[in-house]
């Protein structure tokens, strides 16, 4: 069956996963669906390039649905009717992002807008947000006249995130201001309010809840089935006490009424509802073990700042959003702002699209339904931002498109995942002084003997030892007119042995290992060249009847590895029926007998969860 699996078909392209000599990557084939429809998870896109109007956010349309994102956050203006901006009573731009205002708004200010949004609808961005802001806030909690109007500011956003066609509205809670100044006021600091001397703690507290049930109560009304998203909930005040219980100290911290908002929120929120915690404090992370902290701090250690008549509905109605902090990424890896890279395995031949992709695939897996990321330095799209400068994401981060839709892929982010945890397993069983089981035979093609045998029977020709021995457990292959020679040489990437194929113009060693359906593998193996040629590795499922499933699998080097030796690796899936993995290790190309490649521990282990 061996010489069965090696066939050469040129001239039929193959599907192929090229990767870098001393990187991961992997392929599989398709696997039978589930009986019941998985939640698809998306990717918001947010920070200093978003649209700033309706009429900008259907200009870049095209633009924005050539990224990976599954949606955007969008800023709205307030304009008059010649396009000048509306202004307060105190002659000042009327801000559409500050709800917590007492300025009056009309519906029939945004009439326009909202015919802008209508006719700008996607099939790509599915899930988009009007952003409003809380902080600075310029009502006091206690002035009911002024939250009349902060209250319609909610539902006027509701109301147009519901005709434009949006998924909902999006909340950033940053207070934004430390102390009072100008009537500007921290909403959800305690200690920054002005009649905190006339009010206690729990008086405020009692207030904010009220306001919050308002908030909800009035969005509710204009959008029963919106989504609510927040750019952070309370998973901080949860997750800083380290396990402990989070009020204690709750006066003195810097958002110690957000709570008492958040469960007027629940107080009111109807069941079509769905609030989104989108974990901001998740910025200086990127490691799988910090997004499921996250993760558990909102899902569980925050349920102590949730009234107990509110904790069904907080289980059933919020969902954990992790976020990604793009700029945190572009001094990798000189440099790594992160603060868990010590969590992470090691960083060597990490590139800085391989470490995105590995963290937005662990966000995907820790959130409920959606991932978000803040950018500030470069940009998407175009934008009239100053502060953005003019380089795109693509431009300073190459495969910066491709790492994200990579992450947000289930099956691209189950071989990443893969492939992480076997550097957790190899790490482990080297610490423990164990060898994970090669399930390839004589892959240090040393034929049984240890690394530091020489072999008794040799012969030497134009300088090159080569052992007369074949390479046991290996069957030499050569396809059509290939007139090469493939011998076992006692010079090797490690020991007294490797495989080695001369003037092939088409060759290859061939192995069959045992393999089960579904199952995780990693392979990889050492390659060395001289002359003309290519080094590759050709990977071909077969069930237990020899028939070939899928696709073959080709594995190979980005530059030829000559001069020293390199690495050619992989993560692959087994399909299903899958009982026999063949490995063939070729070379071809080559013209004459200085034309050489070695192959030497060729490894393939099982991957296990850890």
């Amino acid at each position: 069956m061996l010489r069965t699996l090696f066939l050469f078909r040129p001239g039929i392209p193959l599907v192929i996963a090229v990767l870098s000599a001393f990187s991961w990557g992997g392929a599989s084939v398709a696997q039978a669906a589930s009986p019941w429809e998985m939640p698809r998870k998306k990717l918001i896109e947010s920070g200093w390039d978003s649209p700033s109007s309706a009429a900008e956010f259907k200009r870049l349309l095209p633009d924005m649905e050539a990224t990976p994102y599954d949606g955007v956050v969008i800023n709205l203006e307030i304009t008059d009717e010649s396009g000048k901006p509306r202004l307060d009573e105190a002659g000042k731009p009327i801000a559409f992002s500050n709800v917590l205002s007492k300025t009056p708004w009309r519906r029939e200010w945004f009439l326009e807008e909202i015919k802008v949004l209508q006719s700008a609808r996607s099939t790509k961005l599915t899930d988009n947000f009007i952003r409003i802001c809380a902080g600075p806030s310029t009502v006091d909690w206690f002035d009911d006249e002024g939250w009349k109007h902060a209250v319609e500011h909610f539902r006027i956003a509701a109301w147009i995130s519901r005709e434009g066609g949006f998924k909902g509205v999006l909340l950033d809670p940053e207070n934004y201001v430390r102390a009072l100044a100008d009537g500007r006021r921290a909403p959800f600091n305690y200690n920054r309010q002005e009649q905190q001397a006339k009010y206690t703690f729990t008086e405020y507290s009692a207030k904010v809840r009220q306001r919050g049930r308002e908030v909800m109560e009035a969005m509710a009304a204009e959008y029963p089935g919106m989504t609510f998203f927040t750019y952070f909930m309370q998973g901080g005040l949860a997750m800083g006490p380290m396990g402990g219980d989070p009020w204690e100290g709750m006066e003195e911290k810097r958002y110690n009424l957000y709570p008492a908002f958040i469960n007027g929120w629940l107080d009111a929120v109807p069941p079509g509802i769905t609030i989104v915690d989108g974990n901001e404090h998740a910025y200086p992370h990127s490691s799988e073990l910090q997004y499921l902290k996250r993760a558990n701090a909102t899902r569980n250690a925050a349920i102590s700042l949730v009234a107990p008549e509110n904790r069904a509905k907080y289980r059933a109605q919020v969902q954990v959003s992790i976020a990604i902090y793009l700029d945190a990424f572009v001094s990798f890896p000189t440099s790594d702002p992160h603060t868990d890279v010590i969590t992470d395995p090691p960083l060597e031949h990490l590139t800085v699209a391989d470490r995105l992709r590995e963290a937005v695939g662990f966000a995907r897996e820790a959130s409920d339904e959606y991932v978000w990321t803040w950018s500030e330095q470069y940009r998407w799209w175009p934008t009239k931002f100053w502060r953005v400068k003019p380089q795109t994401w693509e431009d300073i981060l190459p495969g910066t498109s491709a790492a994200l839709r990579d992450g947000m892929d289930p099956e691209k982010a189950a071989l990443a995942r893969a492939a992480h945890e076997f550097v957790i397993q190899e790490r482990k069983a080297g610490t423990r002084g164990v060898r994970i089981p090669n399930l390839l035979k004589n892959g240090d093609f040393n034929n049984g003997a240890s690394s530091t045998t020489r072999p008794a029977a040799f012969y030497k020709r134009d300088l090159l030892t080569i052992a007369k021995a074949p390479a046991e457990e290996w069957t030499p292959v050569q396809a059509g007119t290939s007139r090469g020679e493939l011998n076992r040489d006692v010079n090797g990437a490690s020991g007294h042995g490797s495989a080695r194929l001369e003037g092939c113009s088409e060759a290859a060693f061939v192995q069959e290992a045992a393999v089960s359906p579904r199952r995780f593998y990693r392979f990889r193996v050492r390659a060395r060249q001289m002359g003309e040629g290519a080094a590759s590795v050709r990977l071909r499922w077969a069930d237990a009847n020899g028939e070939v499933l899928g696709e073959t699998l080709t594995l190979a080097p980005t530059a030829p590895p000559k001069g020293a030796w390199g690495v050619i690796s992989g993560v692959l899936k087994a399909p299903d029926r899958a009982a026999r993995l063949g490995v063939e290790l070729r070379a071809e190309g080559q013209a004459s007998s200085n034309d050489v490649i070695w192959y030497d521990d060729a490894e393939l282990y099982v991957i296990s969860v850890n």
